[in-house]
């Protein structure tokens, strides 16, 4: 069964869906890239993923280098989530890695200027490191042609994200008025795609070019208690400490 039997959310004749926030064991997760690939290409029906280490892109690039190598349909795009000075932030379709405790502005800069896109993983949360109101007014209102936010995640299913998410939508609504999406932030198997984004089209350049149009939404569930129970325990086994 794949996880399309599994989620209610239909998705509309000639879109697709990503989960563009994947996780792997290159960094703070329990699988390896070739087994996340191998896993949404045979257990999921999406059409696009990103692998998004912590500052990191080693992963992303054994991940596409696999999914090439293997003739899979699904494509893979090298991303990573840096660790800015202003709280976490996403950057797609990246060529080179940024270093952590970079500021927010430069690291928006660096991203726009290899040609990725920038989007904000699990805005606002206070149980993660996360960019707050104060730094979305800081870009949103800032005056260089290069600083500014691509998309805003609105559905993240941790805990991290969902205790903020309904705020984050009400802000999105009013003042933000970002593109939204929605990533799994997983670092398992069992959550590839337990949220994910519905673009236009079925490619990677589909995806990018949706959210640049703004015709993004976004679908999923939030992980429960036995969820997150069940990542501790395989983090544990593999790290033995967590």
């Amino acid at each position: 069964m794949t996880k399309t039997a599994e989620n209610e959310t239909k998705i509309p004749a000639g879109f697709s869906k990503a989960d563009y926030h994947l996780h792997t064991s290159v960094g703070d997760a329990v699988c390896t890239p070739e087994e996340i690939v191998d896993y949404a290409e045979k257990n999921t029906d999406l059409k696009v993923i990103a692998i998004t280490d912590h500052d990191q892109i080693k992963g992303g690039v054994t991940a596409q280098e696999y999914a090439k190598k293997m003739n899979y349909k699904i494509e893979v795009i090298m991303g990573e989530e840096v660790s800015t000075l202003k709280g976490h932030l996403i950057g797609l379709f990246m060529k080179k890695r940024i270093r952590r405790y970079t500021g927010l502005i430069d690291t928006i800069k660096s991203i726009h200027g290899q040609g990725g896109i920038c989007i904000v993983p699990h805005p606002l949360s206070y149980l993660t490191t996360s960019v707050g109101e104060r730094a979305f007014r800081q870009v949103i209102e800032h005056k260089h042609d290069d600083v500014y936010f691509d998309a805003v995640e609105l559905i993240n299913p941790a805990i991290a994200g969902k205790v903020t998410d309904p705020k984050a939508k009400k802000l999105n609504d009013s003042y933000w008025k970002l593109p939204a999406t929605g990533g799994s932030d997983s670092h398992s198997l069992d959550g590839i795609g337990d949220a994910f984004t519905i673009f236009k089209g079925s490619t990677a350049e589909d995806f990018r070019a949706s959210i640049l149009a703004g015709t993004t939404t976004y679908g999923g569930k939030y992980w429960d208690f036995n969820d997150h129970w069940k990542l501790f325990v395989e983090k544990f086994k593999k790290f033995k400490v967590f």
